[in-house]
């Protein structure tokens, strides 16, 4: 099968030889990076660079064995049954690792893959077999476009955890799956499904399994045996599924409760329908006492009402003592990638 891609007004035979004309018909340099990555795949160079989001600290480049990558597309492919010249689309941009791996799995697949500018609201028309986008993206589109969401047959979520509110919002209609991964495993090593049956556990990949460490984080046991140690608080349940509860470096001691700001979220998200994130502030009797910062230039003039349902509600639905102590109405920053940033 012979890999096809679609970009600046045309499709183009996946091959080397027509970098050139590729590039000399790009216009915006969300193109020009997609010429770059297929440059930098078919050099001589034996690693490719990506970046990492910058979701738990500054970006940083991280180098990837190229037959390694090719190891990861396969499974992917081979998971998902993508073999027969699915038509896929490439909404994410080519610079991080996520675009980067939907043009590889193009090329080992013999897809045909439409690249559409990276946006809030991806465009999806005539819909794809199968299409990789942030949670931010798919959340968007359900909102903006339920009736394009409808159409799509499989659907690849990652970026963000993808909270109960946004999996009971979807339209039924295609077969979505949660990704489990960073950078530095070269993009998923474990899924989700969340549609039209959700799962609670994430299951690796053929080859990989995880293990918890002392401290109970997320250890990744890659398939030749190596180990990578990662700060995600996990409940292990087998050697090859888990249940993801949080980042440890977020956890919020509040009077000896230890509390995953994570999980609170993912529950208040069917209460508060604009962007927020719960932190910890110093508290001086309880050490830290949760805070809930929902994103906005100034408080509304309704604030008070709101913030007295909230609380009320979340008094009544959280666990006990995983209440907001206050609520705040700030700005929250976020990534290059879209992820919103805990403050």
């Amino acid at each position: 099968m012979n890999a096809r891609i679609h970009m600046a007004g045309k499709w183009w035979p996946l091959q080397p030889d027509h970098l050139d004309g590729m590039k000399a018909a790009c216009a915006e340099s969300w193109e020009y990076e997609v010429v770059d990555a297929l440059a930098e795949w078919w050099s001589e160079e034996t690693n490719i660079v990506s970046l990492t989001s910058g979701s738990t600290g500054m970006p940083k480049s991280i180098h990837h064995n190229k037959k390694a990558i090719e190891a990861s597309a396969l499974r992917t492919i081979q998971f998902f049954g993508l073999t027969d010249q699915p038509v896929a689309s490439l909404v994410m941009p080519a610079r991080y690792i996520g675009g980067k791996m939907m043009l590889i799995r193009a090329l080992i697949g013999g897809w045909d893959l439409r690249v559409v500018k990276p946006a809030v609201v991806p465009f999806l028309q005539p819909a794809p077999d199968f299409v990789a986008m942030t949670v931010s993206q798919a959340s968007s589109l359900i909102d903006k476009d339920p009736s394009v969401w409808k159409e799509l047959k499989l659907v690849l979520l990652g970026g963000s955890p993808v909270d109960d509110d946004l999996v009971k919002r979807m339209p039924a209609g295609p077969k979505v799956f949660e990704s489990f991964g960073m950078t530095e495993t070269i993009s998923h090593f474990a899924l989700r499904q969340l549609a039209p049956q959700k799962a609670e556990l994430f299951t690796c990949l053929k080859g990989f399994q995880v293990r918890s460490s002392l401290h109970q984080a997320l250890v990744v046991v890659f398939p030749d045996g190596t180990e990578l140690a990662t700060n995600d608080a996990v409940e292990i349940r087998s050697v090859t599924t888990f249940r993801w509860l949080g980042r440890l470096d977020d956890v919020i001691n509040s009077g000896g409760i230890k509390i995953h700001p994570s999980q609170v979220e993912a529950l208040l998200s069917s209460l508060i329908d604009l962007p927020f994130k719960v932190y910890g502030e110093p508290h001086p009797q309880w050490g830290n006492q949760l805070v809930i910062r929902v994103h906005a230039d100034a408080a509304p003039s309704n604030a008070a009402e709101l913030e007295a349902q909230w609380m009320a509600w979340a008094m009544a639905n959280l666990p006990p003592y995983h209440a907001p102590k206050r609520i705040e109405w700030k700005r929250i920053n976020q990534t290059a990638s879209g992820k919103w940033l805990r403050p």
